[in-house]
């Protein structure tokens, strides 16, 4: 469709009265039929669907479009004993203008918008590695921070759930008194920061000024003006003034900085009278950096960002790729896949019973970890196909998780790569951290773990348990022999239950092999042999691990755009909004095409549109 085509049916559709296909044909019968149990005094299952009152409505109401269809479709929506049923054909008639909407966003057929992320300050991790590069400190001063929380898409780098707390900026002040003075202790440190001194032909002005705007121009990730200085420069004066030796006037300037709004914020300029614009050079380095490593940018991307070169297509690929050899690329694998998987969970959230698993040490929990991250990280290092997620025939592991696996050969405390033999164990759905993180302290939660499949790999949440759904035990272990799966299959009869049960706890059957801490198991708690079998709904049934992967890996198109638009929020810093979703099948259409290389995909996120471009509004 031609660009000048795209702006006159976005005037159109501006245009008071002009035509709604969706609020002409959807939105009437939405009203009749669902309004009862999804409406402004009533959501049923947390679902509401009043607001679906036009196009542009439904754009924004996108990501749960396709469930609504599939169940109006199936006849399960509205249910049978409803009094007021539609037609064949006026279900017919909705699930055309529902998918019709679906179409649209998959061709983007409409204008695009770059999207616009708000001021975000440093959260923890980028505050910690961002002042480790500024000035070699690594003893991690932002732990005592308050938690980030997660934002849209979970998160914790997204700039709207970044939020600024009365009790942070003391953190600010008493962080910044720590890392001055671990500079101010440590001589090798203290020469590297306080890098010119007064001399023959220095004075203690111009070498403070040589000091303070090298680490400023890193520090701010942007040119420094005379403006952002002289405040600076006068607070080292007059401590100079007040008879300071000259390294000793430098402690509060260079305190400043780290307490600057340019500093703990990363912040980018508007242009008026614009409605999108290409982001600067030093703000697309930024972008970079923290999308990449969680940090700032080095000098040699700084450098490449003051020639105005980072933004020629062949050197930020280039950049890119530089970027990704470095170390500090492993952020990717700690903080994106630790938060989308949910494997981050196990270093504090998860708490395996001691008794009924003596064998979970800390050593073993951060072993469990590490091969994650690692698994990862070689994903990206390697430039492995992302389908090696779903499975692999290898994955990381030190002498005691082999030996939690039950694996051979394998000796030392280090994480070192093991091939494996067992086609229920590669992938991430066989490591034992997303295992025990999907757990509970007493037993396996198929519950847990099939929406964990659903919503974390395939980025199709269930809704909320109903306020009646009740508590299922804790402990698997039954006096009356019941096996857990007994016990979930009677809560399942609960008529507000059973729909979405029927969805998630197949998913997570197929996994009762694993006990609670991911070891392999045939028989449950109670020493009864494990009922692994799981149908799915349309008739697909299957029993082992091994099975479910060779399912999903058949039909991958839910995973890969779960994961291109995990990855692009996350590098955004942002929720996604419907107009990302043409980009989202743009990135799914170049993975394919490169054979699902992890680097592929990170290469395409950071070419996009939104990650080079601002817009004004949202």
């Amino acid at each position: 469709m031609s660009y000048s085509r795209v702006i006159l049916l976005s005037l159109a559709s501006a245009l008071p009265g002009a035509a709604d296909s969706f609020s002409d044909k959807a939105t009437p019968l939405l009203s009749r039929y669902c309004y009862d149990c999804h409406g402004e005094k009533k959501q049923k299952g947390g679902i509401e669907v009043h607001h679906l009152t036009s196009q542009e409505a439904a754009f924004k109401q996108h990501r749960f479009l396709e469930n609504i269809a599939k169940q109006v479709e199936d006849g399960d929506m509205p249910p049978d004993d409803e009094d007021l049923l539609p037609t064949p054909e006026e279900r017919a008639a909705l699930v055309d203008e529902i998918r019709g909407v679906l179409k649209k966003l998959e061709s983007g057929s409409f204008p695009r918008n770059p999207g616009r992320t708000t001021v975000r300050r440093l959260n923890r991790n980028e505050y910690n590695n961002t002042v480790r590069d500024l000035f070699g400190i690594d003893f991690q001063p932002g732990k005592d921070f308050p938690s980030d929380g997660a934002g849209g898409e979970g998160f914790d780098n997204v700039g709207d759930a970044l939020f600024v707390q009365p009790s942070l900026m003391e953190k600010y002040l008493s962080a910044s008194k720590r890392i001055i003075t671990a500079i101010y202790e440590d001589p090798k440190k203290r020469e590297r920061v306080i890098l010119a001194k007064p001399g023959d032909k220095t004075t203690p002005e111009q070498a403070a000024r040589t000091v303070l705007l090298t680490h400023a121009s890193l520090a701010f990730r942007r040119r420094v003006t005379d403006e952002d200085l002289a405040p600076l420069l006068a607070v080292f004066g007059k401590k100079l003034s007040e008879g300071a030796a000259y390294e000793d006037a430098l402690r509060p300037p260079l305190q400043s900085l780290l307490l600057h709004p340019a500093f703990l914020f990363r912040m980018e300029d508007d242009q008026a009278g614009k409605a999108e614009w290409k982001v600067n050079d030093f703000e697309l380095a930024t972008r970079l950096s923290y999308f990449l490593w969680a940090s700032m940018p080095d000098k040699p991307l700084l450098k490449l960002a003051s020639e105005g070169k980072i933004s020629d297509p062949a050197v930020l690929r280039a950049e890119t790729l530089r970027m990704l050899a470095d170390k500090r690329s492993e952020t990717l694998a700690r903080h994106f896949a630790g938060q989308w998987l949910g494997f981050e969970e196990l270093r504090e959230v998860a708490e395996p019973d001691p008794k009924r698993f003596p064998t979970f040490t800390q050593s073993l929990r951060v072993a469990m970890y590490r091969e994650s991250v690692e698994f990862f990280n070689h994903l990206i290092q390697a430039n492995r196909p992302v389908s090696d997620l779903i499975h692999a025939d290898y994955t990381f592991a030190n002498d005691e998780l082999a030996k939690h696996y039950g694996i051979g050969g394998v000796s030392g405390s280090q994480m070192q790569k093991v091939s494996l033999t067992d086609a229920n164990r590669g992938g991430v759905i066989g490591q034992a951290s997303i295992l025990t993180a999907t757990s509970l302290p007493l037993r396996t939660s198929p519950v847990k773990r099939g929406k964990w499949i659903l919503d974390n790999l395939l980025g199709t949440p269930p809704p909320p348990p109903p306020p009646d759904a009740g508590v299922l035990p804790g402990d698997d272990k039954s006096p009356q022999g019941l096996s857990f799966r007994e016990t979930l299959e009677l809560h399942r009869q609960k008529a507000s239950c059973a729909g979405c049960h029927a969805k998630i706890d197949p998913l997570g059957f197929g996994l009762e092999n694993f006990d609670a801490i991911g070891r392999w198991r045939t028989t449950d708690a109670n020493g009864a042999p494990i009922d692994s079998k799981a149908t799915m709904e349309g008739g697909i049934s299957f029993s082992t691990p091994a099975e479910l992967k060779k399912l999903l890996q058949g039909s991958d198109e839910l995973f890969l755009r779960n994961l291109a638009r995990k990855m692009l929020a996350y590098s955004l810093g942002r929720p996604l909004e419907y107009y990302d979703e043409p980009v989202v099948s743009d990135l799914v259409g170049k993975l394919r095409k490169d054979d699902l290389k992890m680097q592929s995909l990170i290469l395409a996120i950071v070419e996009s549109h939104p990650f080079q471009n601002r817009s004004a509004k949202r």
